[in-house]
Formats: C-alpha cells, sequence, structure tokens
C-alpha cells in the first residue's frame, strides 16, 4: 500500500478512524491501570491506588498543558532548524511518572497525551503518533533501567538512554514514515520551501539535509533538555508525593 492511498483513505476516514483509536486506546488505558496498580511498586512499598490514580491524572494534565501552551521554535537559536518543529516538554510528565511508579504509569500519560492531541491533529494523526511512540518506547526502557537498582549510577544511566533512544526514533521515523507522508499530503514544493532553511538543500539531497541538520540537531537538544529537567525535578517530586 502506498502513501497516497493511505493519505487518501485518512482523508477520507479521519474521523472513523480518530473514534476507533481513541476507543481502542481508552480499553488499553484499563488494562494498564490494572497493571499499574497490581505490578508496579514505588522503591519496593505499595502505593494506594486512588493516590496513584489522582498523581498520574495530574501528571496527564501536566503533560497536555505543556504541549499545547508551553512551547517555542529553536529555529530563532539554530538558523537550520525549520520554524514547524517547536521546543516543548510534555514529555517531563511521562517520565516522571515512569520514575515514581514504574514504565505501565509512564505510558498511561503518553497514551492520554496522544488521545487529547489527536482530534486537533494537522497531520492527520501521524506525527501524533510518532511522538506517542518516542514517549511510550522511551519510558519504558528508562523506567526500567531506573527502576532495576536503587543507585545513582543506574538513575544516570537511565537520563541518559533517554535522548538515545529518542533521537534514534526520530530519525528513523522522520526518514521512513513522517516527512514522505508529509511529502504526500501536501506536495513536494511545498515542504522543499519549508526547508529552505537549510544551506544546500535541494531535490536530490533534500532527504539526507533535512535529517542531518535538523531532525537529528533539534531531538538531540529536545531530549537532552527534558531528560536533565526530569532528572533534577524527580526527586523534589518524589519527596512531595511522599508527604501527601
Amino acid at each position: 500500500m502506498s502513501f497516497e492511498s493511505v493519505i487518501e483513505f485518512l482523508k477520507q476516514n479521519i474521523r472513523v478512524v480518530e473514534v476507533v483509536s481513541i476507543i481502542l486506546l481508552i480499553i488499553l488505558i484499563g488494562f494498564l491501570v490494572v497493571a499499574a496498580i497490581r505490578f508496579e511498586g514505588k522503591n519496593g512499598k505499595e502505593t494506594k491506588p486512588i493516590k496513584k490514580m489522582v498523581a498520574l491524572s495530574m501528571l496527564a494534565a501536566l503533560s497536555v498543558v505543556l504541549y499545547y501552551y508551553v512551547k517555542f521554535p529553536l529555529a530563532g537559536l539554530i538558523q537550520t532548524i525549520p520554524s514547524f518543529l517547536d521546543i516543548h516538554f510534555s514529555n517531563v510528565p511521562i517520565y516522571i511518572g515512569g520514575y515514581l511508579f514504574g514504565p505501565f504509569s509512564g505510558t498511561i500519560i503518553a497514551i492520554i497525551r496522544f488521545i487529547v492531541k489527536l482530534p486537533g491533529s494537522s497531520t492527520l494523526g501521524v506525527g501524533e503518533l510518532a511522538d506517542l511512540i518516542i514517549g511510550v518506547v522511551t519510558v519504558i526502557i528508562s523506567s526500567m533501567i531506573y527502576h532495576k537498582k536503587n543507585s545513582l549510577s543506574n538513575k544516570i544511566w537511565s537520563a541518559v538512554s533517554i535522548p538515545v533512544i529518542w533521537t534514534i526514533i526520530g530519525v528513523v521515523s522522520n526518514w521512513l514514515v513522517i516527512l514522505p507522508f508529509y511529502i504526500g499530503l501536501y506536495d513536494f514544493e511545498t515542504i522543499l520551501a519549508m526547508l529552505i532553511v537549510i544551506p544546500g538543500i535541494n531535490e536530490s539531497n533534500y532527504m539526507v539535509m533535512y535529517l542531518l541538520y535538523a531532525i537529528l540537531p533539534f531531538n538531540l537538544i529536545l531530549s537532552i533538555m527534558v531528560s536533565i529537567i526530569t532528572f533534577l525535578l524527580n526527586k523534589r517530586l518524589m519527596i512531595i508525593y511522599e508527604k501527601l
């Protein structure tokens, strides 16, 4: 199946796809909530289910707020990065949830953010799906490393894993799916015009130039910032949570 046929199908059935996706994800959240309550402990201790769900709800709401209301373009600092690539910190609550409780909890927050973002998508859900994959994969791996052993080295390795995995997924997804999808959704000339800030970009090298001069530095910078903020906030938020 070609990108053109997929795009045409989504254009004609986007509302149906959104409704079905949201229903399936809500069901998945239900299973994840049960798994989070039954199998996740905080530092080996049991956590009250209601207290935990309230905390997850607050983190999910914060993730949505950070995505919509706290963002800025990186183009002003790095000229080779297109203006449509915005810095936002909506992944921080996802990793905080993973660090506080475990991978199930972090995944719940990532899915809730995806559900809220999906109806207003300007990319027929493809951009939001890429964000979901990045959020879920990174929070699962980083939180598993974090909870494997209560040591500073594990916490550091967990923080390091976030930008490494995030950047790899970001580059690969843009190479194989996102940029080709955008080109099919609009047209090649429109997309190339949006990438003209990259020096030397043309019809023959646009993919390599876009990945090398825009996607790679953007995802690396953003993921490092998010990882550092999460690392610095985690201990303080854990203390606050324990006092509640």
